[in-house]
C-alpha cells in the first residue's frame, strides 16, 4: 500500500477574513516549494463559498513522498503560517472508489 498513490487534504478552518490570504499563501507554498518536490502529482485549492474554509488538495505517487514534503523545512514554513491562520485539520487519504 505504501507505494500506492494518495491524496493529502487539509481543510483550514479561517475566518471569513483571512480567507484569501491562505489561498494565496498556499498558492505561493505550492508554486515555489511543493510543486517541486519528488513524486507531486497536482495540487487543487478550494475556497468555501461562505468564506469560512480553505480546502487543500495535493495528489502523491506515494505516502513517503508526501511525508518528506512535510519533513521539508520551506514546506514546513508555509504550515506554520498558514496555521497562523486558520485552524488546519490535515489527513492523508487513499482512493477507495471513483464514479465517472
Amino acid at each position: 500500500m505504501s507505494d500506492d498513490p494518495i491524496t493529502f487534504i487539509n481543510i483550514i478552518d479561517v475566518d471569513p477574513s483571512k480567507q484569501q490570504e491562505v489561498v494565496d499563501l498556499l498558492t505561493e507554498g505550492a508554486e515555489k516549494v511543493v510543486s517541486h518536490r519528488p513524486g507531486f502529482l497536482s495540487l487543487t485549492i478550494l475556497a468555501s463559498a461562505d468564506r469560512s474554509r480553505v480546502v487543500n488538495i495535493a495528489r502523491w505517487e506515494n505516502a513517503e513522498s508526501a511525508r518528506a514534503t512535510q519533513a521539508d523545512p520551506a514546506a514546513a514554513r508555509y504550515a506554520e503560517r498558514t496555521a497562523t491562520l486558520g485552524t488546519p485539520s490535515p489527513g492523508v487519504y487513499s482512493v477507495v472508489a471513483e464514479i465517472d
